[in-house]
């Protein structure tokens, strides 16, 4: 893992020179140049698909870069999994909280690892020892709570303090945290902003990875920006402004690839949605009308899927109403389905598609009933017919109706996926970050295709992290932060987009 070489800047802990990581031809990272100091909490902010996931893979050991060298201490390192990068000191808490809900809390923080005594030549669980170094590790937080209770009974904050803690327990010396403040309200943000804070002053090294920019105000010593897979530049904090670290993560020639002209609103109200509150939404209001392209932006965990699967009936609505052509409407999914609402999920592989299935069934899935005679049973002839129909209009690239649909490109499964609702028919669609994980061709595909939803007269929403498809596609842009709708925005304003991206991140509307 250690290489010979080593360099003289005794300040560095951590240091990267030409890093770039390409997938299939593409390259996702590019030449970058990162240098992370001992004892400083260093910010990474970029939008949604800059390189910021790449590059701390590249770091936790899970990719290995394409091209470039990783540097530890001034010596050369080559990590070719998780265990070489933990070994020599380098941790991840991660963004999704990682636990066993019926495990005891000092069980979760030693999983995997977990502490062993010998007893009559036999190794066994050392659970009097694992419950003392806890105990002592989340202490030394400035939290005091009995490791002995299950994890199930914790709160969102507390959960993420035992993550911290399964890597506090290794003595690391770097830490990255990755959105480590999503879903929690705003005085357990504080508090961890707090604990993070400590940890730097015991001598811990920090990266920070956030789309909260009044996090990264306060917190970190200095600050890089990603964009599109490059190094845009790094800043003390006495240098930054939110203003400064927004125009550089978007640049000034992002929005301009697809740009719709035409608009097709008019006032008939297709979906009102009045004070909707569940676990995650607070008071949401909203009105989409027929032929409107609606764009709905926030951060990862802002709220934006969550409004989705309000709709369509997968979350649980604590309060609220929702109205379909001016019609009560309660959601689920067979309620959605029958008053024409269809949905494209955020998570293609796990909630949109079914992997081992074919194309053609995959297509057909949600409306089997025009494919079963009297008897239930499938008509395959017409289902295969549909589906090379559908291959056609929409250009999947595929061998037929009948290959499995896993080994299709992303761009292609998510053609499927939209061919599924077409094949039935919806006056109202709602799209949770359409082109997410595809190709530059296949977005172009997929924008004209919605533009086309909307000229039919279909109300159009569209749930993206990613502004600059909000501002070329949408009629008007809500923003959602913290479960709640911030702002309303239109692409034509003024300087729209900094208002947009300082709403979202938390710089102010």
């Amino acid at each position: 893992m250690l290489g010979e070489e080593v360099r003289k800047d005794t300040d560095l802990m951590l240091s990267t020179e030409n890093v770039g990581k390409e997938f299939n031809g593409v390259w996702v990272l590019k030449d970058i140049h990162f240098q992370l100091k001992k004892g400083e909490i260093h910010a990474l902010v970029g939008e949604n698909g800059a390189g910021k996931s790449t590059f701390i893979k590249i770091l936790s050991g899970v990719y290995k870069p394409s091209a470039g060298s990783v540097f530890l201490e001034g010596k050369p390192v080559d990590f070719h999994s998780v265990t070489d990068s933990e070994a020599l000191g380098i941790r991840t808490v991660h963004q999704e909280v990682n636990l066993v809900p019926y495990f005891k809390v000092y069980e979760n923080i030693f999983i995997g690892a977990e502490r062993k005594k010998k007893i009559g030549g036999m190794a066994i669980v050392d659970s009097k020892r694992m419950k003392k170094e806890a105990t002592k590790v989340i202490k030394d937080l400035g939290i005091d709570f009995d490791v002995s209770s299950p994890t199930l009974l914790l709160n969102a904050s507390m959960k993420r303090i035992v993550e911290i803690s399964k890597v506090l327990v290794h003595n690391p010396q770097i830490v990255i945290f990755d959105e480590p403040t999503t879903s929690l309200g705003e005085e357990e943000r504080k508090n961890l902003l707090q604990i993070i804070k400590g940890l730097k002053e015991r001598g811990l090294t920090i990266m920070y990875i956030s789309h909260n920019l009044e996090e990264v105000m306060e917190i970190a010593d200095r600050i890089t920006v990603f964009r599109d897979g490059n190094q845009v530049g790094t800043m003390e904090k006495s240098e930054a402004t939110t203003g400064k670290i927004i125009s550089m993560m978007i640049g000034h020639d992002n929005y301009k690839h697809y740009c719709r002209v035409d608009k097709y609103y008019c006032e008939d109200v297709y979906l009102s949605i009045k004070n909707l509150t569940t676990d995650k939404l607070k008071a949401v209001n909203l009105n989409i009308c027929k032929g409107e392209m609606v764009g709905i932006a926030g951060v990862v965990g802002a709220g934006k899927t969550e409004i989705a699967k309000a709709v369509f009936g997968l979350d649980k609505i604590e309060s609220g109403s929702i109205e379909v052509m001016g019609k009560p409407y309660v959601p689920s999914p067979e309620n959605a389905i029958r008053h024409k609402i269809a949905l494209v999920p955020e998570e293609r592989q796990a909630e949109g598609l079914v992997p081992n299935y074919c194309v053609s069934k995959n297509i057909s899935l949600t409306y089997l009933k025009k494919y079963a005679n009297r008897a239930g049973l499938i008509n395959r002839v017409l289902e295969i017919e549909t589906a090379q129909a559908y291959i056609d209009k929409m250009g999947i690239k595929c061998t037929g109706p009948l290959q499995t649909i896993k080994f299709l490109s992303g761009g292609n499964q998510q053609k499927a996926i939209l061919s599924r609702w077409l094949n039935g028919d919806f006056d109202i669609g709602i799209f949770d970050e359409p082109t997410k994980g595809i190709d530059v061709k296949a977005k172009e595909d997929i924008y004209s295709f919605l533009e086309d939803l909307a000229e039919q007269g279909k109300a159009v929403v569209v749930l993206s992290s990613y502004l600059p498809e909000l501002m070329s596609l949408c009629d008007r842009i809500i923003v959602v932060r913290d479960g709640r709708i911030i702002g309303e925005y239109t692409p034509q304003q003024p300087n729209a987009e900094e208002k947009i991206m300082h709403a979202m991140l938390g710089g102010g509307a």
